[in-house]
């Protein structure tokens, strides 16, 4: 045999040798599925913007980059932790009211890994995902210990008494296919003969008020905030409170749990 032929021989039956070795060794899909990594402060820290936003909570590490434009206050309020530990924001959001069950949910769906040296049960991490093959349950499920469902399609309505200024507040909720499809929030005044004459979602004169007093949250974002986490959340339990607006907050929940009261 030449040298050239013995040299082909040799490095063909190196690279089946290699290539053996790694189907042998390499972990299988199933083997992989569910595992997390572990990941240091160095690298929690180079995801500190908006285009990368990396959180620690509670001794996870989760990437909320696409949840900044869905959580309901500016995106302030979420980059000014990125890159850094978050337990603190995420148990106090202001005035020591912690993020709700509903909001503990979501957190799943962005967890990246664990930080280097913290206290976490890493078996269960590392446990693969099961019952993949069978169909995923519809939202009328658990939301910590809220049940969204199921619901009875329909319009649910419901009505606060009016408060001393006059203003009170009216919550309409559609639900079809057993979920929250629809919700819409306001407060208003009637005139004597009942005809509504004031829609504060529409005050601009009001906003400016609140917004000097919040710091920028109104009544033109938060009502729609609330409507919104309503409907992802599927319970009134799931919604959060969004700092400046715990009146408002208060007064859709209640009217909220009125309003679906009706629908189970």
């Amino acid at each position: 045999m030449n040298k050239f032929a013995y040299s082909a021989l040799v490095a063909f039956v190196s690279s089946l040798l290699t290539l053996i070795t790694i189907v042998w060794v390499a972990p299988t899909a199933a083997e992989t599925e569910g595992k997390v990594r572990e990941i240091s402060l160095d690298e929690l820290a180079s995801h500190n913007t908006a285009d990368s936003c990396w959180k620690e909570i509670k001794g996870l590490v989760y990437d909320v980059t696409d949840f900044i434009d869905r959580h309901p206050t500016p995106a302030s309020v979420m980059t000014e932790w990125c890159g850094r530990p978050s337990t603190e924001g995420w148990v106090d959001k202001g005035n020591g009211r912690p993020h709700s069950a509903g909001a503990e949910a979501l957190l799943d769906d962005f967890l990246v890994g664990y930080l280097a040296g913290a206290d976490v049960d890493l078996d269960a991490l590392n446990q693969p995902a099961t019952g993949s093959d069978t169909t995923p349950p519809e939202r009328s499920a658990v939301v910590g210990d809220a049940v969204t469902g199921p619901y009875r399609d329909g319009s649910y309505y419901a009505e606060a008494e009016p408060g001393s200024r006059g203003t009170f507040g009216i919550i309409e909720i559609t639900v079809k296919g057993n979920r929250i499809v629809g919700v819409y929030y306001d407060e208003l005044s009637r005139d004597e003969d009942g005809t509504v004459n004031y829609r504060k979602s529409a005050d601009m004169n009001y906003a400016e008020r609140w917004r000097r007093v919040s710091g920028g949250v109104t009544q033109l974002s938060t009502y729609p905030a609330y409507e919104q986490m309503l409907i992802e959340q599927g319970v009134p339990e799931g919604v959060d409170a969004i700092s400046g607006a715990t009146g408002a907050y208060d007064a859709f929940v209640g009217l909220a749990t009125e309003a679906l009261s009706a629908a189970r």
